[in-house]
C-alpha cells in the first residue's frame, strides 16, 4: 500500500549529520520525499510503500549518526495514495518557527576519516587545520541562532569555493549539509604573531613555526575550539616554572596533550574507563595516575599523583603535536575566570604571559572550556561539565515547566528546564570575578535566544549575596513570574535524585566546603532526609569557628587551629599549636582571640583542610581542594581513626574529635599517608553507620553522594563499597560533577517539585 507520511523528529539532530543521513536512507530504500531543518526539529515527509516507511523509521532510529540524539519521533500525518508518486529526495531550506524544540549538538572531536585527508599529501586539504565533516568538528561554539544553517554560524564570513559547494550538495558525500565545510581556498586561516602582534608568518609555516617554537622552549597561545589554550613543552622545569611565574598559578595542576593514547601511556596509568573517555568524540581531561617512571617535569602536577591527560580534538591540535610527545596545554585565564576567547582580548590579556599566538579568523560565539573527568572503577565522574558534553540535555522522568536555576557562587553554572529535558549550562567559573558575571549573562542569553524560552520559575540558592542570583535576576529584567531560595544542600540532594533518576526519599550525604544553611550558619557536613518537595537534617558534622571566614579557607592552619580549640580547650590548643607551627605563635594567639566571635560551620571539606594542615600537608592554598587533594594523594593504609556519634534533640552529630586526639597521639611516630589513610577509612565507617541508623527509622535506602567532598576518590569508592555491602544503593554524579556545579540543576528539581506541590493546593 503507497502512503505519503509525514514525521517531527526532535532531539540533537541538527549539526550533525543528520539531514543527509535522511536523505541517503530514503534513497537506498527508494522512497521519495524532503527533509528540512525547523526550529521545531527536522522534518521528514516520505511517499513509498507503508512496510518501506516503517523500515525507513527503525533505520532511523537504529542507525542515526553518532553524534545525534533522538527524544521522540512524531507523525504528523499519514494519508494512502494511489498512482504514481514522486521521485527523488531534497534537502528543503530551513524554516524558524514559534516554538524552539531542536536541540543544540557539542563541539565533536574531528573524525578520523577527516584526519587521514589531512596527512593525505594528495589530498586538497592536506594540513588544513580546520578540515571537519558532517560527523565532526565544532557546533556549539559556533552557532549564533538555530536552525542550524551557517548563515547563522561563524562561518557566515566564509563563502564556499566551488569545490566545497560541490561537497555540499552531493547527497553521496560526507560533507553533505556539513555547514562548517572549508578548505584553503574558502575557509577560516591561522597566523603567527609576536607578543606585540606582529605577524611573523601564515597558514601552514605558521603552524610548523609555531611547533618548532613550542620545541625550543618557548610559550604560545593557541587559539582552540572554545578559546585560546596556553601551550608549552611538559619536559623542562624551567619552561613550565616559567609559565608558572608569569600566570601566577604557584601549584594547580596543568592539563597535558598528547598526540596518542600510547605516548599518555607512557606518563600514566590509563585504566579502561579512562581509555574510553579519551577515545570519545568527547575528549575531556581525564585524571590519571602518574607512572613511576613519569617522563614530564614535577613541575606540571606539583605534589599530586595524577596528571591531567587528553588527546587532541581539533586539527591544529594534531598538527602542532606533530613528533612531539606531548604538551602542556592550559586554558587561557586567571584565577577561576573564564577562558579567553578572542583575538584583540587575548592580544591584551595574554601578551605578558606568552612569547607568541597562534592566531585565526574563525570566531568562537561560546566560549567554552575543556571538560575533566575522573576514572572510578568502571566507570567516571566529572569535575568539569563543559566542552563536549554542554549543551546536551539531560533527559528526566516527569514534564517541566521552563524553570531557571541560578546555580552557586564558586563552580557557577545556570540549568533550565522544559518538557523532560533539563539543559545544564557549562562551567562558567567563580562568580566573584568581574569577567565570570558577564560571562554567565552571555552564556545565559544564549541558551535563552537559542531554544527561545522564557522562565516562569526562577530558583536560586538560600544565600542573600549571591551574584549568581543577581546575575540570573538581572537577565530576567522583565520577568514578572515566581521565585523561589533554595538550601544549598537540599539543591544537591535533588540533584543527585533527578540524574539518576529517582524520586526519593532518600538519605543524602553532602559533604562540601560550604553551604549557607536555613539557620544562618556555614553548613557542609550534612546528612539530609528527602526528596525535591522537602527534606530534614538528620544529622551533620559536630560544628566549629571557621576564624577569618574566607581567611581559613586559604589558610587551612586558621581552622586547623579552631579544631584543636573544640578538641583541646583555648590554653592546650595554643601550646599544641605553637609546636606545629612555631614560625606562626603570634597569630595563633590573634586567631584564638577571635574564635568566639567567627562563624560557625559544620563543613567536611574545612575538616579535610585542616587535618591537612595537622600533619604538614598545606598550612596554606593556592587553589580550591589543594589541602584536600594533598591528603587524599598521600592516603594509605587500612588502619581507622575514631569518631563518635552524639545525639543532640533527635539530630545525629558526627563527632569528629576523637580523630583528632588520636591524630595528635599518633604524629611524628607515624608515616602522614598513614594517618590519611585511617581517617578516610574512619570517617567512611561512620558515614555508613549514620546510614544505619537513618534506615532503622525511615525505611530508606537509597543514599545520594554530593557535594564536593565526593571528588575524593578514595572516600567516594569506600563509601560506595561498603554501603552496597551492607545493602543500600548508592546513588552517585556521573553526568553532573557533584561539586557546586550541579547546584543549578539541583534547584530546577525543587522548583518543579514545588510547583507540583502548589498545582495540587498543598
Amino acid at each position: 500500500m503507497l502512503s505519503r507520511r509525514k514525521i517531527l523528529v526532535t532531539g540533537i539532530v541538527q549539526g550533525v549529520g543528520f539531514r543527509p543521513f535522511c536523505a541517503r536512507t530514503a534513497e537506498r530504500l527508494g522512497l521519495s520525499g524532503s527533509v528540512r531543518n525547523t526550529s521545531g526539529g527536522v522534518e521528514i515527509e516520505l511517499s513509498g510503500d507503508r512496510a518501506l516507511l516503517d523500515r525507513y523509521e527503525k533505520i532511523l532510529v537504529s542507525e542515526n549518526p553518532p553524534a545525534s540524539l533522538i527524544t521522540s519521533l512524531e507523525h504528523i500525518n499519514e494519508q494512502e495514495m494511489s498512482g504514481e508518486i514522486e521521485t527523488g529526495f531534497i534537502i528543503l531550506e530551513s524554516r524558524r518557527e514559534e516554538e524552539q524544540m531542536v536541540l543544540i549538538p557539542p563541539d565533536l572531536s574531528v573524525c578520523s576519516d577527516c584526519l587521514a585527508e589531512m596527512n593525505d599529501p594528495s589530498n586538497r586539504r592536506y594540513r588544513y587545520p580546520f578540515i571537519n565533516c558532517t560527523n565532526c568538528g565544532p557546533r556549539y561554539t559556533i552557532i549564533r541562532e538555530l536552525p542550524y544553517d551557517r548563515p547563522k554560524t561563524a562561518m557566515a564570513s566564509f563563502p564556499m569555493c566551488e569545490a566545497c559547494s560541490s561537497e555540499y550538495h552531493d547527497h553521496g558525500d560526507r560533507r553533505f549539509h556539513a555547514q562548517p565545510n572549508a578548505c584553503f581556498d574558502c575557509g577560516p586561516s591561522v597566523w603567527l604573531t609576536n607578543r606585540n602582534g606582529d605577524v611573523l608568518s601564515r597558514g601552514d609555516g605558521a603552524v610548523r613555526a609555531c611547533s618548532l617554537l613550542l620545541e625550543e622552549g618557548k610559550i604560545v597561545a593557541v587559539k582552540g575550539i572554545g578559546g585560546f589554550h596556553i601551550a608549552c613543552t611538559p619536559f623542562r622545569d624551567d619552561v613550565v616554572d616559567l609559565l608558572r611565574r608569569r600566570k601566577g598559578r604557584r601549584d594547580k595542576p596543568f592539563a597535558v596533550m598528547t598526540p596518542s593514547l600510547e605516548e599518555a601511556g607512557r606518563m600514566a596509568y590509563i585504566p579502561r574507563s579512562a581509555e574510553k573517555l579519551l577515545l570519545s568524540p568527547i575528549k575531556p581531561i581525564v585524571l590519571c595516575c602518574k607512572k613511576k617512571q613519569y617522563p614530564l617535569s614535577e613541575e606540571v602536577a606539583p605534589g599530586q599523583k595524577a596528571v591531567g591527560v587528553m588527546l587532541p580534538y581539533s586539527p591544529l591540535h594534531h598538527l602542532i603535536l606533530e613528533e612531539k610527545r606531548a604538551l602542556v596545554m592550559t586554558s587561557a585565564n586567571f584565577s577561576d575566570a573564564p577562558i579567553v576567547s578572542g583575538n584583540d582580548e587575548a592580544l591584551a590579556a595574554l601578551k605578558d604571559l606568552v612569547d607568541f599566538f597562534l592566531f585565526s579568523d574563525r570566531d568562537i560565539f561560546m566560549p567554552i572550556d575543556d571538560s575533566v573527568a575522573v576514572p572510578l572503577g568502571k566507570s567516571y565522574f566529572l569535575l568539569r561539565r563543559a566542552r563536549g558534553f554542554t549543551p546536551a540535555p539531560i533527559p528526566v522522568q516527569e514534564d517541566l515547566p521552563v524553570i531557571l536555576g541560578a546555580g552557586a557562587e564558586m563552580k557557577s553554572t545556570f540549568c533550565l528546564s522544559r518538557g523532560k529535558m533539563v539543559f545544564p549550562g557549562q562551567y562558567l567559573g567563580d562568580m566573584k570575578q568581574r569577567r565570570t558575571v558577564s560571562y554567565y549573562s552571555r552564556a545565559l542569553s544564549h541558551f535563552l535566544s537559542l531554544y527561545d524560552l522564557s522562565p516562569e520559575l526562577l530558583a536560586h540558592d538560600m544565600h542573600p549575596q549571591f551574584l549568581s542570583t543577581a546575575a540570573a535576576r538581572k537577565k530576567l529584567a522583565c520577568f514578572d513570574g515566581e521565585t523561589v531560595a533554595v538550601q544549598h544542600h537540599h539543591a544537591h540532594l535533588a540533584a543527585c535524585l533527578m540524574e539518576n533518576g529517582s524520586s526519593g526519599p532518600a538519605i543524602g550525604v553532602i559533604f562540601d566546603g560550604t553551604g549557607y544553611g536555613s539557620d544562618g550558619t556555614i553548613w557542609g557536613g550534612e546528612f539530609l532526609v528527602g526528596g525535591a518537595e522537602s527534606y530534614i537534617r538528620a544529622g551533620h558534622f559536630l560544628p566549629s569557628r571557621l576564624p577569618g571566614g574566607d581567611a581559613s579557607v586559604r589558610e587551612p592552619w586558621r581552622y586547623a587551629l579552631s579544631m584543636l580549640s573544640e578538641t583541646l580547650g583555648i590554653e592546650d590548643a595554643g601550646e599544641t599549636a605553637s609546636s606545629i607551627w612555631p614560625g606562626r605563635s603570634g597569630m595563633i594567639r590573634q586567631v584564638l582571640a577571635i574564635l568566639p566571635v567567627s562563624p560557625v560551620t559544620t563543613s567536611c571539606g574545612r575538616f579535610f583542610d585542616g587535618i591537612a594542615s595537622l600533619i604538614g600537608l598545606a598550612e596554606t592554598v593556592t587553589y580550591d581542594g589543594q589541602a584536600a587533594m594533598a591528603l587524599e594523594g598521600i592516603a594509605e593504609g587500612k588502619e581507622t581513626a575514631p569518631f563518635e556519634l552524639i545525639r543532640q534533640g533527635g539530630v545525629i552529630v558526627l563527632d569528629w574529635r576523637p580523630s583528632v586526639r588520636w591524630l595528635l597521639e599518633k604524629r611524628g611516630r607515624m608515616r602522614p599517608g598513614l594517618i590519611a589513610g585511617a581517617v578516610h577509612n574512619g570517617l567512611a565507617e561512620c558515614v555508613v553507620r549514620i546510614c544505619k541508623i537513618l534506615r532503622e527509622s525511615t525505611g530508606i535506602s537509597e543514599v545520594a553522594l554530593s557535594g564536593g567532598v565526593w571528588q575524593n576518590r578514595r572516600l567516594t569508592a569506600f563509601v560506595s563499597k561498603m554501603l552496597k555491602r551492607d545493602g543500600f544503593v548508592p546513588l552517585l554524579h556521573r553526568l553532573l560533577p557533584p561539586n557546586d556545579e550541579c547546584v543549578s540543576v539541583g534547584q530546577v528539581a525543587v522548583g518543579a517539585a514545588m510547583r507540583k506541590k502548589e498545582k495540587r493546593g498543598e
